[in-house]
């Protein structure tokens, strides 16, 4: 698992980097007007994405597929795939023609507030980027099956071909639309488009190569595609729940001062670069395992398979945590304090982004768990927590934001998370039984410990820098790139003196991955990591 995050995580990081830059480039090229409309017309064709498909539909497709290819053969789990692909087919260009459609009442569903020229450009982007919600439909249903068949490399690099195509869309193409008379915003809608696209086309010499890439079938009685209806349907409520705190978020945004739907963004965004990088990473390589142990009813496995996931999240998460507090001015201001985004603007997004790392941690637990319940087929206990969470996150966020704006916003959000992880971990105790939480809690104490040191040294490191001139200082740079070096030497340092279990057994896994390169072409290729060699 370990080894293959490792390959996940490695695209990912240049995911998230790409990221980065196009967020930088979009905050410098476009008013936050602009941007504020923007990304609630992201958002909405997103909310379904995750909905629709490379939510409900990956966790409820992949322990499905891995039943047919285990017990019925590789035929059989064609015949499942191309059924399944006819009818998401005809969902996906459903829903995005409907969308189009409705666009004005959609935008606003999701952003009250807007009013006048942001609220028509908002309807413009939103009929503009219904069509990625085709596209990434399709890149879900690819991803599910090359996770499967332990691909995880090209599914990886497709977010990280998305950014790109995007940047390079902003650059050349914002010119255009406003020689078009178009406002210039609509080359970066465009780009969303395009990308979206190239990330379908990344897949499909991977599938062919695995003996995937099949036509759509539409028959939709076909029996897996039932069994995978019947379990989507509660993880379609689950991720509902979810992007229903999304939805209230903008909406409360949206009455809040000019600027706040994007300050949640950017700092959603910072969030998501360490998650990313490795806890989702590990969240996506260990759903195959889970769901092969639970096939086979090897309890004992599948709880191992878990402490191991969540104890390599939090060794992870705890220090990106720590390293995040200590040095959110300095980072908001170097990656986004240019062109249109003042010091001001980079200041409250540090601000709110302080609001989501108080529960970093539990979300990285969410993202460990939740996979536990899909791997047994039970979409509805989610679904339940899930909810839960969403009370929890009304009552909070009514409670703060108009006394602490988007830092009240983004401190209900981690406060839900808390409540879910909390419950979440309950129920799988009772369902399961003991899961060895002892070893994870002093493991987690070792790894807060480390990263207590680990913002001491960078918050040192980082006090000398002009932070109100962003980005222009070549002294920001090099002391912001200090501070995260000698932070993370630091936490491996404590971490080592501490005997933190992770750090060697993270050690020894890559280790045993570069031996394991030199005989790679003597395993059997359905059960190694072949991602490792794309990568390579």
């Amino acid at each position: 698992m370990a080894r293959s995050a490792s390959v996940v995580g490695l695209f990912t990081l240049a995911s998230r980097i790409l990221g980065l830059i196009r967020d930088a480039v979009v905050a410098a090229y476009y008013p936050k007007a602009d941007t504020d409309a923007f990304f609630i017309a992201f958002r909405i064709p997103n909310v379904l994405r995750r909905l629709t498909g490379e939510g409900a539909l990956t966790v409820a497709f992949i322990p499905v597929f891995t039943e047919y290819l285990g017990r019925r053969g590789e035929d059989e789990a064609r015949g499942m795939l191309a059924s399944t692909l006819g009818l998401a087919l005809l969902v996906m260009a459903g829903l995005s023609a409907l969308g189009t459609a409705l666009a004005p009442w959609v935008v606003h569903a999701f952003a009250y507030g807007f009013v006048g020229d942001q609220y028509t450009l908002a309807v413009l982007l939103t009929r503009i980027m219904f069509v990625f919600l085709l596209t990434t439909g399709l890149t879900a249903l690819s991803m599910g099956v090359l996770n499967t068949r332990r691909h995880f490399a090209a599914p990886a690099l497709a977010p990280a071909l998305l950014n790109a195509v995007i940047i390079s869309f902003v650059v050349a193409g914002t010119p255009l639309s406003g020689r078009a008379g178009l406002p210039p915003i609509v080359a970066l809608a465009v780009g969303v488009v395009a990308g979206g696209a190239a990330q379908v086309v990344l897949q499909l010499p991977f599938l062919r190569r695995k003996g995937m890439l099949v036509g759509p079938r539409f028959d939709w009685r076909h029996p897996g595609v039932r069994r995978v209806g019947a379990l989507m349907l509660p993880a379609v409520f689950g991720l509902a729940i979810y992007e229903i705190n999304t939805i209230i978020a903008g909406q409360f945004a949206s009455f809040l001062p000019e600027g706040s739907i994007s300050y949640l963004y950017y700092a959603g965004r910072l969030i998501e670069f360490p998650m990313g990088i490795f806890v989702v990473a590990l969240a996506t390589v260990a759903m195959p395992s889970l769901s092969s142990h639970a096939a086979a009813g090897d309890t004992a496995a599948l709880k191992e398979t878990y402490r191991y996931a969540l104890r390599m999240a939090l060794f992870i998460i705890l220090p990106a945590t720590a390293g995040l507090a200590a040095l959110a001015e300095p980072i908001t201001s170097v990656l986004f304090q240019r062109g249109q985004f003042t010091h001001a603007m980079a200041t409250q997004t540090a601000l709110t982004l302080l609001g989501f790392l108080v529960g970093m941690w539990a979300g990285a637990g969410v993202r460990q768990t939740v996979p536990v319940f899909y791997a047994l087929q039970d979409t509805k206990t989610p679904v339940k927590v899930a909810a839960l969470s969403l009370v929890v996150y009304v009552a909070t966020a009514l409670l703060l934001y108009r006394r602490l704006a988007t830092f009240g916003l983004a401190l209900a959000v981690s406060l839900s998370s808390v409540a879910n992880f909390s419950v979440l971990l309950l129920l799988l105790r009772v369902r399961l039984g003991r899961l060895g939480l002892r070893r994870i809690t002093t493991s987690g104490f070792k790894a807060l410990v480390a990263s207590a040191g680990c913002a001491a040294v960078a918050w040192l490191v980082a006090r000398p820098g002009d932070w109100d001139h962003g980005g222009r200082s070549p002294l920001n740079y090099a002391l912001l790139l200090g501070a995260v070096a000698l932070g993370i030497a630091v936490y491996v340092g404590i971490a080592r003196v501490l005997r933190t279990p992770e750090l060697g057994e993270l050690a020894d896994a890559f280790r045993r991955r570069k031996r394991g390169g030199k005989d790679k072409g003597a395993r059997d290729d359905d059960n190694q990591t072949d991602g490792a060699g794309a990568g390579e």
